[in-house]
């Protein structure tokens, strides 16, 4: 497995807990805005934040692409 699926992996597990949802949420969500794509591409800057920060930005880019 790839060093970015692993951190992709942490994120949604992370981003579950602090937000206290099921997986299945968790899930829906990175497919509805492609948070999976987001981490991808930003893996380099996001893997040296905290998981405070990584949610915040996270919870930034949904609202700046909420449809």
């Amino acid at each position: 497995m790839s060093k970015e699926a692993t951190f992709l992996i942490y994120c949604m597990e992370r981003y579950r807990y602090l937000k206290g949802l099921s997986g299945a949420e968790v899930a829906d969500i990175f497919g509805r805005y492609d948070i999976y794509g987001y981490i991808t591409k930003y893996f380099e800057s996001l893997h040296t934040m905290g998981d405070s920060c990584v949610i915040e930005d996270i919870d930034d880019y949904i609202m700046r692409n909420d449809r």
